[in-house]
């Protein structure tokens, strides 16, 4: 991986690590922690959401992948299906809406109805009698069923829009089930190990692939409640030295505390604290790792503006 992709990384993932990744300087009360333990910043066991075949497996052991790159899929040919009878029925309930044909019969059938009773009635002002009260009525009558006949057209057409609006909660709804089916990256990682093979059957909640995040590391250690109060160590710099094979000179990466523990346990008092680290790469191959025990030293004094450490607070008093 390029310096430059790195520095994207940096700056994506973790974008506080980024001040951090600074030089330094230790001083002598700063708190040096020497078996603090690296872990995960972000892992997951990827499952399965629906019952089917694991018909696609396009991941092994070690393999970096993008966010949102597909790992796997489920069996989805009844979903496929569904997503395709639910499109045709969108397709039908918006033909039947945009269909004008029965309306404009409709009112072509009531203006002629309304022609032959008005024909009717001038033919019996002019000769009274002329035609019957039973003609005329039925007369009457063809005319305002034509009028209702208008009125249905219309409400016709207005349910042929509510029924593609649920078609297209049904397409939806198929299209998820689609999606549900797809076992995918929930962020830039690495799969650990695969838990599963193509082809076995799962169910709903059963795990496909262990997932986890390297570009940024959690580190992790306890202080003495004696020693350092938790104000002065949160949101500081922090840097951690890793010791290579064959005596290589000592790797540093930079990052900075993102939580200091409420609880403190065991007779001597201590408390967690934990820092997110910027991980880079070595000849293609991550330098920190899940499990490794690193030394951390907690640089006093760079995290938040307001924290007075005490030295200074003494100082001031003088």
């Amino acid at each position: 991986m390029t310096g430059f992709s790195l520095r994207v990384l940096t700056a994506v993932f973790c974008p506080t690590l980024a001040v951090a990744a600074a030089a330094t300087q230790v001083r002598a009360e700063d708190p040096v922690l020497t078996n603090c333990v690296v872990q995960f910043e972000d892992q997951v066991m990827l499952p399965a959401e629906e019952a089917g075949a694991l018909v696609q497996l396009l991941v092994k052991d070690g393999q970096e992948v993008a966010a949102g790159t597909v790992l796997g899929k489920v069996d989805d040919s009844m979903a496929l299906m569904q997503r395709d009878a639910a499109q045709a029925a969108v397709n039908a309930a918006y033909q039947r809406y945009m269909n004008e044909v029965e309306i404009k019969y409709a009112r072509a059938a009531a203006d002629e109805a309304k022609v032959k009773y008005e024909r009717l009635l001038e033919a019996n002002q002019r000769s009274p009698g002329s035609v019957s009260d039973t003609e005329i009525r039925e007369a009457k009558l063809r005319h305002r069923t034509a009028e209702l006949q208008i009125e249905n057209a219309e409400k016709e057409k207005e349910l042929a829009r509510f029924d593609g609006l649920v078609k297209q909660a049904e397409l939806r709804l198929a299209e998820l089930a689609i999606e549900r089916r797809l076992i995918k990256a929930p962020f830039e990682g690495v799969v650990v190990s695969l838990l599963r093979h193509q082809d076995e059957w799962v169910n709903p909640g059963d795990p496909i692939l262990h997932f986890a995040r390297l570009n940024t590391m959690r580190v992790e250690d306890d202080l003495l409640v004696s020693q350092f109060d938790p104000h002065e160590i949160r949101d500081c710099e922090v840097s951690v030295e890793v010791k290579l094979a064959r005596d290589r000179p000592v790797e540093t990466f930079h990052g900075r505390i993102t939580f200091v523990s409420p609880v403190v346990k065991g007779e001597a008092g201590r408390y967690r604290v934990r820092a997110n680290v910027a991980n880079r790469q070595e000849f293609g191959q991550w330098m920190l790792r899940h499990g490794h025990t690193v030394k951390m030293t907690i640089h006093l004094g760079t995290g938040r503006p307001d924290v007075i450490h005490p030295s200074q607070s003494m100082t001031k008093s003088e």
